[in-house]
């Protein structure tokens, strides 16, 4: 039970580390787990064997890079065409290795993995706080975009283009038909509407002609009811 629990600990630790806030707030009041020691120990992982994976990996194109310099320096040698300019750019071969080297986009993915450790050392050190990993924020922010744009296409097929408010009477109060939500109608404000003051009985949803609309549903206020909070709503 104990080495159960103590896993359980570990997993829900290291996933949290992993998230930006505030997803990292969220799972951590709803999960538990402590991201911050976590995070500084998987810090300290990345740094270092981000750090020796980024070199390997430096000194392995370097090698390859010098031995096909190596490989024209003795065939332009062997065929005496060795002009200045070709002199000049063996000369500046290493630059141009530093150069290409950079521009492949596995060595920025390779220098991020140190850079993001180095970041949660500092971040705990600093504030005793975890730090989220940057590929992971990047993947959830793209997916809510993504999200939102698949509930924007849902909303305008549902509900259609936007378009004024319309004000239904009934006995003893009125109903408003909106294309849109209005999220701050709720039972406990005061809606004031041509100098009358209603409050939401129910919201519901409707289909109204060729599109679906939202219906709040309201009665008018006698004037001994207490107004705690009001909206002034304009029709037009």
């Amino acid at each position: 039970m104990v080495y159960t629990t103590a896993m359980r600990d570990l997993l829900l630790g290291l996933f949290a580390a992993l998230l930006p806030n505030p997803e990292r707030g969220d799972f951590t009041r709803r999960y538990g787990g402590d991201p911050a020691g976590w995070s500084a120990l998987l810090g300290l992982a990345e740094f270092l064997v981000g750090g020796v994976v980024l070199v390997s990996n430096g000194l392995d194109f370097f090698k390859r890079a010098a031995e096909r310099n190596a490989a024209l320096v003795v065939d332009a040698l062997e065929s005496a065409k060795l002009s200045q300019e070709e002199i000049r750019g063996y000369m500046l071969s290493g630059v141009a290795n530093w150069t290409g080297w950079l521009a492949e986009p596995w060595t920025w993915l390779l220098f991020l993995i140190p850079a993001t450790g180095m970041l949660r050392l500092v971040v705990y050190g600093l504030h005793h706080e975890a730090a989220g990993e940057p590929l992971v924020w990047a993947g959830l922010r793209l997916w809510q975009i993504v999200e939102r744009r698949l509930v924007q296409s849902r909303d305008l097929l549902r509900y259609g283009p936007e378009r004024p408010d319309r004000i239904v009477p009934s006995p003893g109060g009125l109903t408003i038909l909106s294309c849109r939500p209005k999220p701050d109608w709720n039972p406990l404000v005061t809606i004031e509407i041509r100098e009358r003051f209603y409050r939401v009985l129910r919201t519901d949803e409707r289909q109204d002609g060729s599109w679906w609309v939202y219906a709040y549903v309201m009665r008018e206020m006698p004037e001994s009811e207490v107004i705690r909070y009001l909206i002034r709503y304009n029709p037009t």
